[in-house]
């Protein structure tokens, strides 16, 4: 008997409405339309998405690995529960929609369930009646992979993003973060499969790299050094691609891009600016309501620099500290006055120590206020940009454009703007030098910028090559 006709023996009556399509809007009608799980559902569904046209897995199999990510958690629906275990409850809905059988069992299986189940007696007597998950099934994989990699409010994320937000909601000690650290090794090999198989499927034998410039590359205002430049050179030169991606304005460093070479795209002002071929666009949304968020500072006594396509401007008044802190990092310096209204601002850049946490509230709450995003990029910098815009978007139309498979992919940093970089990049790393919010995020753990971090692993990765395909380097593999 399959483990249909088995879930539908023990639950004979479906709980929700029978589709034998199995849709977006299906899934929607059992969660309200604002449900952060539904949220959660979808971005699961993305990622499937962009695996299975990386994969290139045969059509039925990729639609079946896409349904399964939508619907793996439908059984978290109050309409649905029958045990209120959400992946027996999920399953056996779609045993009465007549979904395939290997769908079913991804589903019943998905995730951490073999683990959560040996403290669940009841549920686990249920289970003992089902074959046992299939860890070698596309959709099994592809499950669990996307699965750990969304977070619960429907964003992507890194394997650690997930599991340090497991302990900021429950606690660094309590049992979801240490069933998910349970379940890690194998999203992990997942993940080194999927790294092997894109890469050779599409004949590039190493990923492109999106590196952060200061404290990952150099240290802030210095120049490259040789060892760096060897290490990038020898990575290109072996047919790796290597883009620089920064807080800063692009026009404070064209040393920098000169240096480790014009032919790939880098971006800078957080994404918000993209050069190809030396040539400098803005890309994606800007700040709009930038005169009412500059008056608002100036009111606090907040100061800031406004940043546009060609330059930066400041009504405040900045300190000698203030100006030593943009030129200690190499950045232009502000000029002083009026933010150009011809000029499109594409973040703001306010002088808030991490230690200043009153100010740092208040410079959150008004982005917030405003609709905009907010990360620290510095321990004296937190900057408000666009919202839902940050290095990721500038990092994924890089690659969009160069018809790159972008799982194929490592980013490198150091701080709070690099996170959502990290959840839409095949694997991410930071330097140990890295912030406290940046550390625990990361797929690897490299030396510290002092110490040729980014050029070791580049190194590393050419050497791994060897064979035909790059793989994870393990010694550096971030111990969650």
């Amino acid at each position: 008997m399959n483990i249909s006709s088995i879930l539908k023996k023990i639950f004979p009556e479906p709980l929700g409405p029978v589709s034998n399509k199995l849709t977006d809007e299906l899934a929607a009608s059992f969660f309200p339309a604002d449900s952060t799980r539904l949220a959660h559902m979808r971005q699961a569904c993305k990622t499937a998405r962009r695996l299975a046209d990386q994969m290139d897995y045969d059509a039925g199999t990729a639609e079946k690995i896409i349904t399964a990510a939508l619907f793996h958690d439908v059984g978290y629906s109050e309409k649905l529960k029958n045990t209120g275990f959400h992946p027996l409850d999920g399953a056996a809905y779609l045993a009465h929609c007549n979904a395939p059988e290997d769908l079913i069992r991804a589903v019943l299986w998905h995730s951490s369930t073999p683990v959560e189940i040996e403290s669940l007696p009841e549920i686990k007597a249920i289970y003992d009646n089902f074959p046992g998950p299939d860890y070698d099934s596309p959709i099994h994989k592809a499950v669990a992979y996307c699965d750990f990699r969304t977070s619960p409010v429907g964003e992507s994320y890194s394997f650690g993003q997930r599991i340090a937000e497991l302990e900021n909601r429950f606690g660094m000690d309590s049992v979801p973060p240490s069933i998910a650290r349970k379940t890690l090794p194998y999203a992990r090999q997942n993940q080194q499969d999927y790294t092997r198989t894109i890469s050779c499927a599409q004949g590039k034998s190493l990923p492109w790299i999106f590196c952060d410039i200061d404290n990952t590359l150099i240290k802030p205002g210095e120049r490259i050094d040789r060892r760096s430049l060897n290490a990038i050179n020898r990575y290109t030169t072996a047919g790796g691609h290597f883009s620089l991606i920064t807080g800063k304005h692009m026009i404070s460093v064209p040393h920098l891009i000169s240096s480790v070479g014009e032919h790939t795209a880098h971006a800078g002002v957080n994404g918000s600016v993209i050069v190809r071929n030396g040539r400098l666009e803005v890309f994606g949304d800007t700040v709009e309501p930038f005169k009412a968020i500059e008056d608002a500072l100036i009111s606090a006594g907040v100061n800031y620099a406004t940043y546009v396509s060609d330059g930066i401007w400041t009504r405040a008044d900045l300190t000698p500290k203030e100006i030593n802190d943009f030129a200690m990092v190499g950045e232009i310096l502000p000029k002083s006055g009026p933010t150009p209204e011809d000029k499109s601002a594409i973040k703001i850049l306010t002088f808030s120590h991490r230690d200043q946490i009153e100010q740092c509230e208040l410079v959150r709450n008004l982005a917030h206020e405003y609709g905009m995003s907010c990360v620290r990029t510095a321990e004296d910098f937190l900057e408000i940009g666009p919202a839902g815009h940050g290095k990721h978007s500038a990092m994924m139309q890089i690659m969009k454009e160069a018809g790159w498979s972008d799982l194929n992919s490592i980013a490198i940093g150091d701080s709070e703007n690099d996170l959502t970089m990290f959840g839409h990049v095949g694997l991410s790393a930071v330097v140990a030098n890295a912030a406290p919010e940046a550390l625990p995020a990361a797929d690897l753990h490299i030396p510290a910028c002092d110490e040729y971090g980014v050029a070791r692993l580049l190194d590393a990765l050419v050497d791994s090559a060897q064979s035909g395909c790059w793989s994870i380097p393990s010694n550096w593999l971030a111990d969650y």
